[in-house]
């Protein structure tokens, strides 16, 4: 059995600590929906005009509890995933969103989908 550890104990120190059992116990999955974009070539250059508006309306959906995080890639920014909360949106409300997202309407995504997605570690699934 692992050793019991102090309160405020870094959690690093508290996973290693404990058995690959014990971890196992602690998990609890939490199912998200994902929303994929592919992005055109050139986005950094052209999503300037778009940029505030797209990240407005993202905001509105983590104001409203439904999306947890979102972001584009780096190096190369080819494309964007949005992490949404599957007990408080729908793929339907999601696939909304993304066709009246102004990077969709302006063409600067060439391809979204949404996909299922199932977290065992992060802080978002704690709740």
């Amino acid at each position: 059995m692992a050793e019991k550890l102090e309160e405020g104990e870094p959690p690093a120190k508290r996973a290693c600590s404990m058995s690959a059992d014990e971890v196992m116990a602690t998990i609890k999955p939490k199912k998200m929906l994902c929303l994929r974009y592919t992005y055109i070539e050139g986005m950094l250059e052209k999503r300037g005009p778009y940029r505030a508006e797209h990240i407005k309306k993202a905001k509105e959906l983590e104001d409203d509890g439904l999306v947890f995080m979102a972001g584009a890639f780096n190096e190369p920014c080819d494309g964007a995933m949005f992490f949404f909360n599957a007990e408080r949106i729908t793929k339907e409300e999601i696939l909304a969103f993304a066709k009246a997202d102004p990077y969709v309407v302006n063409g600067l995504v060439t391809k979204h989908d949404v996909c299922d997605y199932m977290a065992v570690v992060g802080t978002h699934i704690k709740e």
